[in-house]
């Protein structure tokens, strides 16, 4: 019997104990933002719309209200197929690719190239000797310099020679 009631009946003339008050809200049990106790609609109700509602994910969905799992997580990274440092699980370019520089990369070989990131198979290897070809022992197969080249001494090598030099390593015909 009571006039504000959501279930009035003007009718009844004997209050049963069953009436239920008035919430106002989206009755719409399909929106957003349905109310389970309410039980006058007030036109607020809002539409399902599915998406990523994650803002981190590559895939956000601005007007989206409801997540149906389809976010795809942020991958920074190098995209370009050409480069160095290419990261295929990348979906973001994170402008870190680095050109493909060849050249040998075994930093204990003769032309070891600092700046190659990438082997040419092109490495020689480090051969020790004297390399300086004026001197008494110049090693024509050497390609790194061990600092034992002795330095050309002219003089009689002979022995048995009255002018025979100790100090000569190269004869020059003067004995």
């Amino acid at each position: 019997t009571d006039e504000t009631a959501f279930n009035y009946d003007a009718n009844a003339n004997v209050d049963n104990g069953s009436c239920e008050a008035i919430v106002i809200g989206c009755t719409d049990a399909t929106a957003f933002n349905y109310d389970a106790n309410a039980n006058v609609n007030d036109g607020s109700c809002i539409a399902v719309v599915e998406g990523c509602i994650d803002p981190t994910a590559l895939n956000y969905e601005e007007l989206a209200n409801t997540d149906n799992g389809s976010c795809i997580a942020t991958v920074e990274g190098c995209m370009d197929v050409t480069a160095f440092n290419y990261d295929a699980t990348a979906n973001v370019d994170d402008g870190s690719c680095e050109a493909v520089v060849f050249g040998c990369i075994d930093a204990t070989a003769f032309n070891y190239d600092e700046t190659a990131n990438t082997s040419d198979d092109s490495c020689i290897a480090v051969v020790l000797g004297c390399t300086d070809a004026t001197a008494f022992n110049f090693d024509a197969t050497a390609n790194t310099d061990d600092d034992s080249c002795i330095a050309v001494v002219l003089g009689c090598t002979d022995a048995t020679a009255f002018n025979y030099d100790a100090t000569a390593n190269t004869d020059d015909a003067s004995c």
